[in-house]
């Protein structure tokens, strides 16, 4: 969460790029959201993305932990082991924090609408009143295939890759230290970047699609998502926002892992 109050507006930056049918730059979507909203207006869906980070993130991590020493016991984890504990950590993640992932995106995307358009949910647990109000409990679960997807791969890329260069750096004759985990966490982000950008952007695509109380919601196919994309944008366009969530990600990947190897040697420790 307190990695989230840093790249929140970066964050922001890149849904709108995403969820943009036509080419822009990151520069010129601050520009416009300020202009229209203000600096405020980049922390848009703030609360939302705490809401994330308290469901989707601690899903993740708690079930990875558990699995990959469940499987390796006091040996070290191999390959095998780290990857089936990433995919099973991304699973639980994207279903459980799926409602929050959709309030994040309309929040942080409502300003590209038209006026008449907007949702303007005012915070997350008013956002989630008017989801179930107006589009029924169905509309928790708009998305849930990118969005398992892309937090499978998510955490595959983020963590298995942490891990491997963490050990690579250890194996060396590094100190376990906060260097070392910075600069793991860094590479992680890059790896994690660019595997997840395609998924991260037909997620995006699909959460913020428009849905109307008198309208029977119909969420297109993953696979319809990425053929129309592919179609009408070219396959460019599957890495839109890839700069903004390499700049936010990668900060929030090192104050994430490096917040959390301070707790897994202090307050995780006793409980062992």
């Amino acid at each position: 969460m307190t990695a989230v109050c840093f790249t929140h507006p970066i964050d922001t930056i890149k849904v709108h790029l995403q969820t943009s049918r036509t080419p822009a730059r990151a520069l010129s979507a601050a520009r416009r959201i300020v202009q229209e909203a203000g600096i405020l207006g980049l922390y848009a869906g703030l609360s939302a993305a705490l809401l994330r980070q308290g469901t989707y993130t601690m899903a993740r991590f708690a079930t990875y932990d558990l699995v990959k020493s469940q499987l390796s016991g006091t040996s070290q984890p191999t390959l095998a082991t780290l990857s089936l504990a990433a995919l099973l950590s991304g699973a639980a993640g994207g279903l459980i924090g799926n409602p929050a992932e959709i309030l994040n995106v309309r929040m942080q995307n409502d300003r590209a609408l038209p006026t008449h358009m907007r949702r303007n949910y005012r915070n997350a647990l008013q956002g989630l009143s008017v989801m179930l109000r107006e589009e029924g409990v169905r509309s928790l679960a708009i998305g849930v295939g990118p969005s398992v997807l892309r937090a499978t791969m998510a955490s595959a890329s983020q963590f298995v890759s942490y891990d491997l260069f963490k050990r690579r750096m250890l194996d060396a004759g590094l100190p376990d230290s906060t260097a070392v985990h910075f600069a793991a966490s860094f590479a992680a982000g890059l790896v994690a970047t660019t595997v997840c950008s395609p998924a991260d952007v037909v997620k995006s695509r699909t959460m913020a699609a428009l849905r109307r109380s008198h309208v029977p919601a119909v969420t297109p196919s993953v696979w319809a998502t990425c053929s129309t994309i592919y179609r009408t944008e070219g396959p460019r366009a599957f890495f839109k926002g890839w700069l903004p969530s390499y700049v936010r990600l990668c900060p929030q990947l090192v104050i994430t892992f490096v917040i959390y190897e301070k707790l897994r040697k202090s307050y995780f420790a006793r409980y062992k």
